[in-house]
């Protein structure tokens, strides 16, 4: 056993303890109205230049960046000396005087009186600083960790958590309830394909799809609103920008509904909320992304299924009121909803039968339809929800008619006897918003971590 303690491996490693030194302030709170007070700030060397007799180390933590400003003869010998030493993303403390500095881009710089080298970084598989070097996304997602120190990829992640805690706080003003589901399923909720299968001891079970049997069933039991953020997972073995095999779901599910109108004005609501909040909360992340956030106008406009096939065939498709919108129809509709309707939110209602679950209402209006839509977002589908069937005995029905045994959903379907009340929902793709929110091309820079059919780490 080695008998070294922890100041032998902080002596050997030729670093400091952070010891009794407390950060003041964040690097994005030294500002020129703070000038001549002295802070202490604790971060990554994001990058030294050294001029001979004057170097710059800009510090980055988690909040932004600083310039320290480091000439020879004006800050302690040692300071001068430790400063030469560092490396990119080495952590430091730097103890020093807040400086109005209008050559400076911020306009503030600090003069450091100490600087404590805390932990060192080895050679680094990327680059931190952005455009310096063009990396392909493989390679960035292979060093994810490292990736995501960048601030223009940091700040996706909080747009991300800006739009999702509005959406819950709306959900929460309104009398909905966090659930916590199981993930772990005997039962398909999407029609049996597309499962990642799990040896659950003696028997078969699998990844859940979709949380949706359950929210349903919440209902019943007496919850009145319910919502869940989640991971769900989807065995598809695609390979597209869009696609990932493991996403985070935003789903609610709401009772005693006149109609599928009242799931969808819930839902432009929500996101009307939730995109106000964040163009202000997340205002800096935003402008480091260059977005100009647009906050949807209320109510979204309703487009029925048939008017969007008729539009798509117009642009030179040839589909059936029974076929489905592709990605490529998704995009047409994403350049003449704009164009036609003034807005990039938009409601495609009443699909067939045919495409749509098990548990979707039959349309009362449309003949062969649901009452159910999606919520297309500048091209793209991100939300999928529908008024859900009520009755049992219909429900058995329509279980029957999609080639399903209902004793095989028994746990589903009998709670339906015992007086279920009107209800539906809807499932909104937490990454694929971000995507469309930030104009991003691939939903895995989207994905903190991603899973699809190539990777399984980090």
């Amino acid at each position: 056993m080695s008998d070294l303690n922890e100041q032998d491996f902080y002596a050997k490693a030729g670093v400091e303890r952070i010891g009794k030194d407390r950060r003041s302030h964040f690097a994005s709170e030294v500002t020129p109205k703070i000038a001549g007070k002295q802070v202490t700030l604790i971060g990554w060397v994001h990058t030294l230049r050294d001029k001979g007799r004057i170097k710059f180390l800009i510090l980055r933590d988690e909040r932004g960046m600083v310039q320290v400003t480091i000439p020879q003869g004006k800050v302690p010998t040692d300071v001068f000396e430790v400063s030469g030493q560092l490396k990119p993303e080495s952590v430091v403390v730097v103890h020093g005087t807040v400086v109005a500095a209008d050559q400076v881009e911020r306009g503030v710089e600090v003069i450091p009186s100490k600087i404590r080298l805390i932990n060192t970084a080895e050679r680094l598989p990327i680059d931190i600083v952005e455009g310096k070097v063009d990396i392909d996304l493989e390679t960035r997602l292979n060093h994810r960790v490292l990736d995501l120190r960048k601030p223009k990829v940091n700040a996706i992640f909080r747009v991300q958590h800006c739009l999702v805690k509005h959406a819950r706080e709306y959900l929460e003003k309104n009398d909905f309830v966090e659930i916590h589901t199981p993930k772990i399923v005997a039962a398909a909720t999407e029609g049996g394909a597309n499962l990642f299968e799990v040896n659950y001891f003696d028997r078969k079970a699998y990844l859940a799809q979709s949380p949706q049997f359950y929210k349903q069933l919440m209902l019943l039991a007496g919850f009145g609103r319910v919502f869940e953020i989640a991971p769900v997972f989807r065995a598809e073995k695609h390979n597209t920008r869009r696609h990932v095999n493991e996403y985070t779901s935003f789903d609610f599910e709401m009772a005693w509904i006149g109609g599928v109108e009242d799931v969808m004005s819930m839902e432009e609501k929500m996101l009307h909320h939730s995109f106000e909040k964040t163009t202000k909360e997340a205002a800096a992340e935003l402008e480091l992304l260059g977005i100009d956030l647009k906050v949807p106008e209320v109510p979204f406009k309703r487009v029925k299924y048939k008017e969007a096939i008729d539009i798509v065939n117009e642009a030179g498709k040839q589909l059936s009121y029974t076929d489905d919108l592709d990605p490529d129809c998704e995009h047409i509709l994403g350049e003449v909803f704009p164009r036609k309707y003034g807005t990039d939110m938009v409601f495609v209602t009443h699909y067939p039968l045919e495409l749509r679950p098990a548990y979707t209402m039959p349309s009362l209006t449309d003949e062969g339809m649901t009452e159910s839509f999606d919520l297309l977002y500048k091209g793209m589908e991100i939300t999928t929800g529908s008024q859900r069937i009520h009755l049992h005995n219909l429900l058995v029905e329509r279980f029957k008619a999609k080639g399903f045994n209902p004793d095989n959903f028994s746990f589903y379907i009998d709670p339906f006897r015992y007086g279920a009340p009107p209800h539906g929902g809807l499932g909104l793709g937490v990454e694929r918003l971000t995507m469309q929110v930030l104009g991003i091309d691939n939903i895995r820079e989207a994905t903190l971590l991603p899973r699809d059919r190539d990777r399984l780490t980090p």
